[in-house]
């Protein structure tokens, strides 16, 4: 019989009170099994896929990757809580040591530790092209885009593609390293991967990427007008912009207590109108600016100021 841990949170619900009992049982005891990568295994492929047995009143469960071993490690490659009982991975060429503990908000089990090897295919076509970077659906605010993936024994030359949300292709390179350097569409674009040698080629492997080099347009302000004398603290700010095609896009406010703009009261992302409460009796100065996901920017709007009485 385990032991069971009783946690007691109190409600007040209007004038009564109320006990909510949650019970959870202690997994000291209990052990994950393993179901594969099993220890001592060899797995033919770069992509990795965990699993383990459940755990009764597990609500989690703590996963770490090692390589070569946790007693010697030179990396921890993966370090993750999921609920889940398996996981998925993509990994280099290599010798690695995983384990696996269930846990609750009271207790945890001891970790289930195996160890296992990545090795290639004798056959070249079922290999795998290891894609390093950029990340798989990454937002940047630059064309041109250094492509980088993992070596693959026996390769001669690697073909690299770029296609259209359609997925035409509307670029194709070769190289003979494991890097190129490449010009990227505004928008969303595919890219991948194939190794080659004499004879033979391995599947493509895919990410995808955004491309948005276009700031957003300047802001225009609109209200509090400037130089107006308002008596009200809580202050309606409005302004316009046109919007740019590309990522999102989204303004930030700026509010400085001095004309030298180096006394910050408030800076805050904002949508138009937006009310901030401020204090009376002071001068402020104001401007917005607008940001996208690529990381681009907008020229500042105009300053005004406004006083409050």
């Amino acid at each position: 019989m385990k032991k069971q841990f009783l946690y007691i949170s109190t409600l007040f619900l209007t004038l009564l009170g109320c006990e909510e009992i949650l019970f959870e049982e202690d997994l000291t005891g209990d052990i994950v099994t393993i179901i594969a990568p099993s220890d001592g295994s060899q797995v033919e492929s770069t992509s990795v896929s965990f699993s383990w047995d459940a755990v009764d009143q597990a609500t989690s469960y703590r996963l770490q990757i090692a390589r070569p071993t946790f007693e010697n490690a030179v990396q921890i490659v993966e370090d993750t809580t999921v609920t889940l009982t398996n996981f998925s991975i993509t990994l280099v060429k290599n010798d690695y040591e995983w384990r696996v503990r269930a846990q609750n908000s009271g207790s945890q089990t001891e970790y289930t530790t195996a160890g296992f090897s990545i090795t290639e295919s004798e056959d070249f076509s079922a290999r795998e092209v290891l894609l390093s970077s950029p990340e798989d659906n990454a937002i940047i605010n630059t064309t041109s885009v250094t492509l980088q993936w993992e070596t693959v024994t026996d390769a001669i030359t690697y073909r690299i593609q770029l296609l259209d949300e359609s997925d035409q292709v509307i670029q194709e390179n070769t190289a003979t390293s494991t890097s190129i350097q490449l010009t990227f569409p505004e928008g969303v674009t595919k890219w991948q991967v194939r190794a080659e040698n004499d004879t033979q080629s391995t599947l493509y492997f895919s990410r995808s990427l955004t491309v948005d080099s276009m700031n957003p347009a300047k802001p225009e302000t609109t209200a509090p007008a400037n130089q107006a004398v308002l008596t009200d603290t809580a202050v309606s700010f409005s302004w316009t912009r046109e919007a740019v095609e590309g990522t999102t896009e989204f303004d930030s406010i700026y509010v400085y207590r001095n004309e030298q703009l180096t006394d910050l009261v408030i800076k805050d992302r904002v949508t138009s109108p937006s009310e901030i409460t401020l204090d009376a009796s002071n001068t402020y100065y104001w401007f917005i600016k607008a940001f996208d996901e690529a990381g681009n920017q907008s020229e500042a709007s105009d300053t005004f100021n406004f006083t409050i009485n």
